[in-house]
């Protein structure tokens, strides 16, 4: 198992709850992913990131698809109108 986590920071008023929406919404879209969840910041300390995504797939394979799907490429479109900084951690579980 693989789990890709991603930490966000976004412009100010930018709409949380609908990003998080639309990410989580992504796992009735891709059948590689087994879990896919969103945690908004609760502190919005200045070195929090604003937001996190945590994935998990089956394999190296599983997340190549995931990266490159149509459905999740629309919303890193949909992202980028907000984002000011991404960090990206893959492992193994």
């Amino acid at each position: 198992m693989i789990r890709h986590v991603v930490l966000c920071k976004v412009k100010e008023n930018s709409p949380l709850n609908e990003i998080k929406e639309k990410i989580e919404n992504l796992k009735n879209e891709i059948e590689v992913i087994k879990h896919i969840e969103v945690g908004i910041d609760i502190r919005f300390d200045k070195n929090s990131s604003d937001f996190c995504i945590i994935t998990e797939v089956e394999n190296i394979e599983d997340l190549k698809t995931y990266a490159t799907h149509k459905k999740h490429l629309e919303v890193i479109e949909f992202l980028k109108k907000f984002l000011t900084e991404r960090r990206v951690v893959d492992y193994y579980v």
